[in-house]
C-alpha cells in the first residue's frame, strides 16, 4: 500500500548557515522530487541536500520514492515521503493526491528507475519534466530521455559534454548545476593518530563498478605493515554478500566493518582518519566533496568524474584505478606524515567552499524551477 500522505514529523530543518545572508520572501514554488530507492547514495544525498535547501527557502517540497535506509532523514524534514508502488489502485491514489499538490516541477534527482517513475507521473498530471544526471556508468550511457523532457542538469561540465556528444541530447535542454555543499562549521580538534587506532573508511552503494575490491585488497596490504586499523566500508547494495566473502577470503573480518551510515554525517566523516573513494566512472562526487569540506585528507582513484570535481593540485591524493598496491603506499604515507594531511584536508576544505556553495546550486536550481513555471504558463 502505498503511504498515506499525513506529514511524518512536525519538525522544520534548521536553516543553512548562509540563510541570514538571503533576503526575507515567501518561496512560492511546489516542488515533486522523485528518487529511485532511498539509500546512501550520491542521487539520495542531493535529494535530501535540495530538499532541505528548498524548505529553508520556504518553497514546497514533496518527494516519492521507493522505502531504503534514508527514508526517515527525509520525514524528519517535515515533507510528505510517497512510497512508490506500480500497481494500478496505489498508483491512482498517488496521482489524485499529486493532482491536489500540483506541482510546478517534477525532478527526477538521478538514476533511470527515478526518471521512468517521473515520466510516468509528469505525464499524468501534465508537469514539466527534469533530470539530473550525476555519472557516466555503463547505465548513464545508454539513458534515452523522454519526450516530454523540459530539461537536464548535468552536475559537471564533462557530463554536459558527454550528455549531448555521445547520446545526442540538444544543448539547449542540458544545465551545469554542480553540487552544493554545505559549511559544517569548524573541524573538530582530534586525539592524535600515535594515540589511536587508524581508522581509514569509505563510503557509498555496495555495487559492481565501484572497485571495493581494490580497497580490501589495500586494506590488507596496510595491515600486514601496520598491524591494528580499522576499516569501515559505510554502505549498503547487491555487493555486499560478495565483498563479505572477499573478506573472509583475505583474512580482514576483524578489521573491515560493513554498516549502514549514520544520520549525522559529522559522525560518518568525523571517524575517519583518510577517507578513501575508488570507482571505474562516477557517482562518488558528493561524498567527495562531503569529506573534503569537512577536512578529511581523501584518497581516490584518478578516473571517472573525480577530476572533474578538484581543478587543482594538493587537495586530494590520486592513484589509479586497479593498482591496490600504490593506494596502500599513499595511505602509509599520509598516516606517516599527518602535517601533510592536515594541509591537505584544509585546502581540500577551503576548495570545496569557494567551488561549491549550497547557496548557489540551489540558487541555479530555484531559477532554473521559476523559469520552467514561466513557459509551462506561457
Amino acid at each position: 500500500m502505498i503511504s498515506d500522505c499525513s506529514i511524518m514529523s512536525s519538525s522544520v530543518p534548521q536553516p543553512p548557515r548562509w540563510w541570514a545572508d538571503r533576503p526575507t520572501g515567501e518561496g512560492d514554488l511546489r516542488i515533486l522530487l522523485v528518487c529511485g530507492r532511498l539509500a546512501w547514495s550520491t542521487s539520495t544525498r542531493h535529494a535530501f541536500s535540495l530538499a532541505k535547501g528548498l524548505l529553508a527557502l520556504e518553497h514546497q517540497v514533496q518527494l516519492v520514492g521507493f522505502p531504503g535506509p534514508a527514508i526517515e532523514r527525509f520525514r524528519k524534514l517535515g515533507i510528505e515521503v510517497y512510497d512508490f508502488h506500480g500497481s494500478w489502485f496505489p498508483y491512482r491514489r498517488l496521482i489524485g493526491f499529486l493532482r491536489e499538490y500540483s506541482p510546478d516541477v517534477v525532478h527526477a534527482v538521478g538514476g533511470k528507475g527515478a526518471l521512468t517513475i517521473a515520466t510516468r507521473i509528469a505525464r499524468n498530471i501534465e508537469s514539466p519534466l527534469i533530470h539530473t544526471v550525476h555519472s557516466w556508468l555503463a547505465n548513464d550511457r545508454t539513458l534515452r530521455l523522454p519526450r516530454n523532457i523540459a530539461g537536464v542538469i548535468a552536475v559537471n561540465q564533462d557530463l554536459r559534454e558527454n550528455l549531448v556528444n555521445s547520446l545526442g541530447v540538444k544543448k539547449s535542454l542540458v544545465r551545469v548545476i554542480p553540487y552544493g555543499i554545505e559549511d559544517p562549521g569548524p573541524i573538530p580538534v582530534q586525539l592524535p593518530i600515535t594515540e589511536r587506532i587508524p581508522t581509514i573508511g569509505t563510503i557509498g552503494r555496495l555495487v559492481p563498478g565501484r572497485r571495493l575490491d581494490d580497497f580490501l585488497n589495500a586494506a590488507r596490504l596496510i595491515s600486514d605493515q601496520l598491524g591494528e586499523v580499522l576499516f569501515p566500508i559505510l554502505g549498503e547494495g547487491p555487493d555486499e554478500g560478495r565483498l563479505r566473502r572477499v573478506c573472509r577470503k583475505l583474512d580482514l573480518e576483524g578489521s573491515v566493518t560493513f554498516a549502514e551510515p549514520p544520520a549525522s554525517l559529522d559522525a560518518v566523516y568525523g571517524s575517519f582518519d583518510l577517507f578513501v573513494l575508488v570507482s571505474d566512472w562516477g557517482g562518488v562526487g558528493v561524498h567527495l566533496l562531503e569529506g573534503m569540506v569537512r577536512g578529511k585528507s581523501v584518497i581516490a582513484t584518478g578516473g571517472g568524474d573525480v577530476l572533474s570535481f578538484l581543478g587543482e593540485e594538493g587537495i586530494c591524493e590520486l592513484v589509479p584505478p586497479g593498482e591496490p598496491d600504490l593506494l596502500a603506499r599513499a595511505s602509509l604515507d599520509l598516516l606517516a606524515d599527518p602535517a601533510r594531511g592536515e594541509k591537505i584536508g584544509l585546502r581540500a576544505r577551503e576548495h570545496v567552499l569557494q567551488h561549491y556553495p549550497a547557496r548557489e546550486m540551489l540558487a541555479q536550481t530555484e531559477a532554473f524551477y521559476a523559469s520552467l513555471r514561466e513557459t509551462a504558463h506561457a
